[in-house]
């Protein structure tokens, strides 16, 4: 459903102005937001005031002709699409204006009619552009370049995560939807590389484009017998993420290994990588004068292992012998789940990066991510026995970390949910003070659906509130403008925002509760004043009689003088 479109009407005859929007208004098929403009000034603090996508505007007027008016419109809104509404002498003004472009024009003497299909035409016009125009087509554009980044992303990502938490359906549907070269269902094989000269007289830029210059040389000397991943970590750091080739499936197109398949297994494909790794660190010193380490992983793992085999590499990579330069390490061969301090620390580490993916859904209210990420850290049945309480000593207080300044927050605002009670930040901070990891795991999730349901209460409260402010704002101005743009105004939100915020909450259409206050108080006013009909219309917001009689009538199936009478009777 495309949004709605504003259109502004600029005439210095008001009859002129209000006819055409009582057309356009009862032109329901076109789903048009009308504002009208009196003088080329009222229509230029319209154009600074809202965005407009139709102008219809007489093209001679005093003061600022329709010429420069349009000028002023593709300035300020070079999308807006301009209808002038002309007389027979006005032709030299006319061709001036198709020369300008995305302008149409009608003749006034051709009558209402011609104006509504110029109006359909350009209404037409803007859906083309936007399903053609090529805005659909330059996000898809835009989406299909920054594949690679949200490749890159998703891997970072992965490596956050808990095995447990990582499913093989979760991998084919993001891997098809990210077009990924690397297949969810083969091992990988991860390398750690570091640069290890860098000028500190180069710029961010400068670094950048050495790195890019390093993962290329990366990737063509390991492309015969490898698809891969790189993705940056840190400063002047990546990962690459290997998989081998089917067959001896070398990248050149039509280029094949003559050895078997057989010799295609994983493990002559990691001795090829460990062989090429000094090839490698002789070429980028002898092209970019950059020294450069490595660390291999010792074996082949699934993408829900990248996390730990990622944090032993960096270990291996950043302390002992990684920290000198042109370093070329390797694990010694499969590692254990429970390696005692080591493991310990590469827990530690995911953990800590859940933390944070935590704090992102405390923060934006994603409940069920929360608690689906609460039950995967505090599942003590993966803990490695050995460093058990380590973990749950390391989990307990960084729970503790993300849910503090939640409720402390509720205290210091006195909004504890009802029937709570108040937190007892003793039994929060101490985790002796529960009898078993799974009460202690259990208070952890009825604290957070504390936090939620607080957060969920006054997110309803502040919309009720909006709704409140937008149904008063109605009554206290039928008479007056109430269109989406000005009621957003007055109550501080974005117009469109405004609108899907009422239909969530009220499951009514905006423009459907303006009708009906207006049909209210139109009935309330003929059944108890004697006022004229035009003067009702104008007391419930309509410039034109006729409009709303059609209205009244269409909602009624009364005209306004027959619903008096009845009620008179």
């Amino acid at each position: 459903m495309r949004s709605v479109y504003r259109i502004l009407i600029v005439d210095d005859e008001p009859f002129i102005v209000n006819g055409l929007a009582d057309l356009c208004q009862n032109a329901e098929h076109l789903g048009l937001e009308v504002h009208k403009a009196y003088s080329s000034s009222e229509a230029l603090a319209w154009l600074k005031r809202a965005k407009m996508d139709i102008v219809l505007s007489d093209i001679k007027m005093p003061g600022l002709n329709g010429l420069a008016l349009y000028k002023e419109i593709s300035r300020q809104w070079p999308r807006c699409k301009v209808i002038f509404l002309t007389g027979y002498d006005d032709f030299t003004y006319v061709q001036e204006a198709i020369r300008l472009g995305s302008v149409d024009y009608v003749l006034k003497a051709e009558g209402n009619d011609a104006v509504l299909k110029a109006i359909e035409k350009t209404v037409e016009l803007l859906d083309r552009e936007v399903e053609e125009g090529g805005l659909i087509a330059k996000a898809r554009e835009h989406m299909r370049r920054a594949l690679p980044f949200l490749q890159q992303q998703y891997v970072l990502e992965l490596m956050q995560r808990t095995p447990e938490s990582i499913s093989q359906p979760e991998l084919e549907q993001r891997f098809s939807e990210l077009e990924m070269k690397l297949a969810a269902d083969k091992p990988c094989l991860l390398l750690l590389c570091r640069l290890d000269t860098r000028n500190r007289e180069d710029g961010p830029s400068t670094q950048s484009l050495m790195s890019y210059a390093v993962q290329n040389i990366i990737g063509e000397l390991l492309s015969p017998m490898t698809t891969g991943l790189a993705v940056e970590y840190g400063r002047s750091k990546m990962i690459w993420v290997l998989q081998y080739n089917e067959h001896g499936e070398v990248q050149e197109e039509g280029s094949r290994w003559p050895e078997p398949k057989q010799e295609q297994e994983p493990e002559r494909v990691q001795r090829f990588v460990h062989g090429m790794l000094e090839q490698i660190q002789d070429v980028c010193r002898s092209l970019l004068r950059v020294k450069t380490s490595f660390a291999i992983a010792g074996e082949w793992v699934g993408f829900a292992r990248l996390g730990e085999k990622f944090e032993g590499l960096k270990r291996l990579l950043d302390s002992g012998l990684g920290i000198g330069q042109e370093s070329l390490l390797s694990e010694t061969g499969p590692r254990s789940h429970s390696e005692g301090t080591g493991n310990f620390l590469g827990r530690s580490r995911v953990f800590l990066k859940r933390m944070e993916l935590l704090r992102g859904c405390l923060d934006n209210g994603d409940r069920e991510e929360f608690l689906h990420l609460l039950r995967e850290v505090t599942d003590a049945s993966s803990f490695p026995p050995e460093i058990s309480h380590l973990l749950k000593m390391e989990v307990y207080y960084g729970l503790v970390s993300v849910l503090m300044p939640s409720l402390v927050d509720m205290e210091a605002l006195s909004h504890a949910v009802e029937g709570e009670g108040n937190v007892d930040y003793i039994r929060l901070t101490h985790l002796e003070e529960h009898d078993s990891w799974a009460e202690a795991s259990a208070y952890f999730e009825r604290l957070a659906e504390i936090i939620f349901n607080r957060k969920e209460q006054g997110k309803q409260e502040q919309q009720h509130e909006v709704i409140d402010k937008v149904k008063r704002y109605i009554e206290d101005n039928l008479a007056g403008d109430l269109s989406l743009t000005q009621i957003g105004e007055a109550v501080g939100h974005n117009p469109s925002y405004l609108s899907r915020l009422y239909k969530q909450v009220t499951g009514e259409g905006l423009s459907d509760s303006i009708n009906a206050a207006r049909l209210a108080k139109a009935k309330q006013l003929l059944k108890e004043t004697t006022d004229k009909i035009h003067v009702i219309a104008a007391a419930v917001g309509f410039s034109s009689p006729p409009y709303f009689y059609r209205f009244f009538k269409k909602t009624t199936h009364l005209t306004p003088q027959e619903y008096r009478e009845l009620q008179n009777l």
